[in-house]
């Protein structure tokens, strides 16, 4: 009986400290981009080069001791935190707290019926063949414009196969997933186009570096198990 009650002691305690783990095992870092209104912020994004089912964005203002953190898993959670910088780098893991996490709503998986893959002739960039895709819409030009809607491009190492590919956003992923026709491989350059033909939108790879870093939040706030 004895026994008994300290198991059931040791399982309602693990119950209250049990934890929902993300884990990062490379960092890309990509270069400010070209964008319409010439933005320049960090394009540092911690990725799992086996699950690309969740991303995370960090920020570093230079006016800031803080880093700011995104991490968005496309199941349905969003984290919204800060860290000190000193901190982001040195800690293997980061933990977070429930009033950082909120629902993500991926409401917009009816939007990829609008949306195909294109495979175009390869790209040489010094010497290298890259892949090229895009993803186009594919409903009448005027709603297109009507809509600011981009066609977005993505140059491919083939030599990373090992990296499922980092999509930063929902509609991209969504389908991805449906339809698995973007290849595997660490995206060397991205690129949006606008109806007009005009590349709005670049940013290239400047590195990439292996990590291993760990994400937590609180079993109580883990929004992926919770109906959608």
């Amino acid at each position: 009986m004895k026994c008994f009650f300290q198991l059931f002691v040791c399982f309602v305690w693990s119950l209250g400290f049990s934890q929902k783990q993300y884990h990062f095992d490379y960092a890309l870092i990509y270069d400010n981009p070209i964008s319409v209104e010439n933005e320049t912020k960090s394009n540092l994004y911690l990725i799992n080069s086996k699950d690309n089912s969740f991303r995370t964005l960090v920020s570093f203002d230079l006016d800031s001791i803080n880093a700011s953190i995104r991490l968005i898993d496309y199941d349905g959670l969003f984290v919204n935190s800060n860290v000190k910088k000193e901190k982001f780098y040195e800690a293997e893991t980061l933990s977070n707290v429930c009033n950082s996490v909120s629902r993500f709503s991926n409401k917009y998986k009816y939007k990829i019926k609008e949306y195909n893959f294109i495979k175009h002739q390869d790209t040489t960039i010094n010497d290298t063949v890259y892949y090229h895709y895009s993803i186009k819409c594919n409903k009448s030009l005027s709603y297109q414009k009507r809509n600011k809607i981009v066609t977005s491009h993505y140059i491919i190492d083939k030599n990373s196969e090992q990296f499922k590919p980092f999509l930063y956003h929902a509609t991209v992923y969504n389908k991805w997933i449906e339809t698995l026709e973007l290849p595997n491989g660490i995206i060397k350059i991205k690129y949006d186009v606008s109806v007009e033909g005009k590349i709005i939108f670049k940013q290239e790879l400047i590195k990439v570096i292996q990590i291993n870093k760990f994400f937590t939040i609180p079993d109580e706030c883990d929004y992926t198990k919770s109906p959608k």
